[in-house]
Protein backbone atom coordinates (compact mmCIF):
# COMPACT_ATOMS: atom_id res chain seq x y z
CA UNK A 1 0.00 0.00 0.00
CA UNK A 2 1.58 3.34 -0.79
CA UNK A 3 2.41 5.83 1.60
CA UNK A 4 -0.44 8.66 0.40
CA UNK A 5 -2.83 5.92 0.58
CA UNK A 6 -2.44 4.82 4.29
CA UNK A 7 -2.99 8.37 5.05
CA UNK A 8 -6.06 9.28 3.81
CA UNK A 9 -7.08 5.74 6.26
CA UNK A 10 -5.70 6.62 9.92
CA UNK A 11 -5.77 4.14 12.14
CA UNK A 12 -8.69 4.64 14.49
CA UNK A 13 -6.26 4.21 17.55
CA UNK A 14 -3.52 6.98 16.23
CA UNK A 15 -3.03 9.89 19.19
CA UNK A 16 -5.72 12.49 18.65
CA UNK A 17 -3.25 15.42 17.95
CA UNK A 18 -1.51 12.94 14.84
CA UNK A 19 -5.35 12.61 13.07
CA UNK A 20 -5.72 16.39 13.93
CA UNK A 21 -2.49 17.00 11.84
CA UNK A 22 -2.76 14.90 9.09
CA UNK A 23 -3.17 15.57 5.80
CA UNK A 24 -4.04 19.48 6.90
CA UNK A 25 -1.83 21.98 5.40
CA UNK A 26 -3.09 24.66 7.64
CA UNK A 27 -1.79 24.40 11.36
CA UNK A 28 -3.18 25.69 14.41
CA UNK A 29 -0.40 28.46 14.63
CA UNK A 30 -1.20 29.64 11.18
CA UNK A 31 -3.33 33.16 10.09
CA UNK A 32 -5.72 32.54 7.45
CA UNK A 33 -6.69 35.93 5.91
CA UNK A 34 -8.49 37.24 2.59
CA UNK A 35 -6.21 39.56 0.36
CA UNK A 36 -7.93 43.07 0.69
CA UNK A 37 -6.72 43.67 -2.96
CA UNK A 38 -8.02 40.47 -4.73
CA UNK A 39 -9.63 38.44 -1.94
CA UNK A 40 -7.56 35.33 -2.57
CA UNK A 41 -6.87 33.25 0.86
CA UNK A 42 -3.82 33.78 2.55
CA UNK A 43 -1.61 31.52 4.76
CA UNK A 44 1.13 32.43 7.38
CA UNK A 45 2.69 31.55 10.67
CA UNK A 46 1.46 33.41 13.61
CA UNK A 47 5.15 34.94 13.60
CA UNK A 48 4.64 36.78 10.83
CA UNK A 49 1.67 38.66 12.03
CA UNK A 50 2.21 42.65 11.38
CA UNK A 51 4.92 41.74 8.44
CA UNK A 52 3.68 43.34 5.01
CA UNK A 53 4.14 40.44 2.18
CA UNK A 54 3.67 40.20 -1.65
CA UNK A 55 -0.14 38.71 -2.18
CA UNK A 56 0.97 35.22 -4.06
CA UNK A 57 -2.11 36.09 -6.39
CA UNK A 58 -2.26 39.24 -7.01
CA UNK A 59 1.11 40.50 -6.41
CA UNK A 60 -0.06 43.52 -3.95
CA UNK A 61 1.46 44.49 -0.62
CA UNK A 62 -0.68 43.43 1.89
CA UNK A 63 -0.44 42.96 6.01
CA UNK A 64 -0.49 40.20 7.98
CA UNK A 65 -3.15 40.42 10.83
CA UNK A 66 -2.57 39.55 14.17
CA UNK A 67 -2.95 36.22 15.42
CA UNK A 68 -6.55 35.33 16.80
CA UNK A 69 -6.24 32.03 17.89
CA UNK A 70 -6.45 28.80 15.18
CA UNK A 71 -8.63 29.67 12.02
CA UNK A 72 -11.92 28.54 11.43
CA UNK A 73 -10.93 26.27 8.50
CA UNK A 74 -7.97 24.46 10.68
CA UNK A 75 -10.82 23.45 13.96
CA UNK A 76 -12.90 22.76 10.67
CA UNK A 77 -10.88 20.08 8.96
CA UNK A 78 -9.05 19.47 12.73
CA UNK A 79 -12.89 18.67 13.77
CA UNK A 80 -13.61 16.50 10.96
CA UNK A 81 -10.11 14.13 11.17
CA UNK A 82 -11.66 13.39 14.50
CA UNK A 83 -14.71 12.93 13.77
CA UNK A 84 -13.96 10.77 11.01
CA UNK A 85 -11.12 8.89 12.87
CA UNK A 86 -13.91 8.31 15.93
CA UNK A 87 -16.43 6.60 13.17
CA UNK A 88 -13.94 4.68 12.40
CA UNK A 89 -12.67 3.45 15.34
CA UNK A 90 -16.58 2.52 16.24
CA UNK A 91 -17.02 0.69 13.07
CA UNK A 92 -14.46 -1.48 13.81
CA UNK A 93 -15.01 -5.04 15.03
CA UNK A 94 -13.25 -5.80 18.10
CA UNK A 95 -10.24 -7.38 17.07
CA UNK A 96 -8.60 -11.31 17.88
CA UNK A 97 -5.04 -11.46 19.15
CA UNK A 98 -3.51 -14.61 18.89
CA UNK A 99 -0.06 -15.14 20.71
CA UNK A 100 0.33 -18.69 20.29
CA UNK A 101 3.52 -18.03 18.23
CA UNK A 102 4.92 -15.48 20.80
CA UNK A 103 7.49 -16.49 23.11
CA UNK A 104 6.98 -15.64 27.28
CA UNK A 105 9.36 -12.77 26.47
CA UNK A 106 7.68 -11.44 23.75
CA UNK A 107 4.63 -11.51 25.82
CA UNK A 108 6.13 -9.67 28.56
CA UNK A 109 7.64 -6.96 26.40
CA UNK A 110 4.45 -6.66 24.91
CA UNK A 111 2.64 -6.17 28.14
CA UNK A 112 4.87 -3.53 29.45
CA UNK A 113 4.34 -1.52 25.85
CA UNK A 114 0.62 -2.06 26.18
CA UNK A 115 0.67 -1.08 30.09
CA UNK A 116 3.34 2.09 29.39
CA UNK A 117 0.31 3.26 26.63
CA UNK A 118 -2.54 2.67 28.65
CA UNK A 119 -0.97 5.29 31.18
CA UNK A 120 -0.41 7.41 28.77
CA UNK A 121 -3.59 7.41 27.05
CA UNK A 122 -5.38 7.73 30.54
CA UNK A 123 -2.84 10.88 31.37
CA UNK A 124 -3.75 12.48 28.27
CA UNK A 125 -8.08 11.44 28.84
CA UNK A 126 -6.92 13.54 32.40
CA UNK A 127 -5.20 16.51 30.98
CA UNK A 128 -8.05 16.74 28.16
CA UNK A 129 -11.02 16.83 31.05
CA UNK A 130 -9.16 19.37 32.76
CA UNK A 131 -9.04 21.76 28.89
CA UNK A 132 -12.65 21.04 28.46
CA UNK A 133 -13.69 21.87 32.05
CA UNK A 134 -11.79 25.09 31.76
CA UNK A 135 -12.99 25.93 28.91
CA UNK A 136 -16.93 25.10 29.66
CA UNK A 137 -16.00 27.57 33.00
CA UNK A 138 -14.66 29.79 30.46
CA UNK A 139 -17.53 29.88 28.10
CA UNK A 140 -19.49 30.29 30.85
CA UNK A 141 -18.03 33.83 31.92
CA UNK A 142 -18.18 34.60 28.21
CA UNK A 143 -21.98 34.23 28.56
CA UNK A 144 -22.25 36.21 31.60
CA UNK A 145 -20.03 38.75 30.17
CA UNK A 146 -22.19 39.00 27.04
CA UNK A 147 -25.68 38.74 29.18
CA UNK A 148 -24.15 42.40 30.86
CA UNK A 149 -23.47 43.55 27.65
CA UNK A 150 -27.06 42.52 26.53
CA UNK A 151 -28.37 44.37 29.91
CA UNK A 152 -26.42 47.76 29.22
CA UNK A 153 -27.57 47.90 25.40
CA UNK A 154 -31.15 47.17 26.37
CA UNK A 155 -30.93 49.68 29.60
CA UNK A 156 -29.10 52.07 26.96
CA UNK A 157 -31.57 51.81 23.93
CA UNK A 158 -34.33 52.93 26.37
CA UNK A 159 -32.71 55.96 27.72
CA UNK A 160 -31.96 56.82 24.11
CA UNK A 161 -35.82 56.13 23.50
CA UNK A 162 -36.49 58.08 26.76
CA UNK A 163 -34.56 61.00 24.75
CA UNK A 164 -35.59 60.58 21.63
CA UNK A 165 -39.46 60.93 23.23
CA UNK A 166 -38.91 63.92 25.12
CA UNK A 167 -37.62 65.70 22.03
CA UNK A 168 -39.91 64.99 19.60
CA UNK A 169 -42.03 67.93 19.04
CA UNK A 170 -45.16 67.10 20.28
CA UNK A 171 -43.51 66.17 23.73
CA UNK A 172 -44.25 69.15 26.08
CA UNK A 173 -42.18 71.63 26.40
CA UNK A 174 -40.04 71.82 30.35
CA UNK A 175 -40.37 76.10 31.48
CA UNK A 176 -37.09 77.34 30.73
CA UNK A 177 -36.31 75.63 27.53
CA UNK A 178 -36.09 76.92 23.93
CA UNK A 179 -37.59 74.84 21.09
CA UNK A 180 -35.61 73.34 18.85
Amino acid sequence: MSESVSRKTPNPLENPEQVEREGLEITERDIVFDCPHCHGELVVDLEGAGLSLTCVHCGQTVTVPEYHGPSLHFLEAATSKLTEALRNARKGSPRKFDFSNRSAAELVTRRADLERQSQEIQAQSAEIRGQVNHALIQLHRYQLKLDMLNESQAELETELKAIAERLSPEAPQVRGERPT
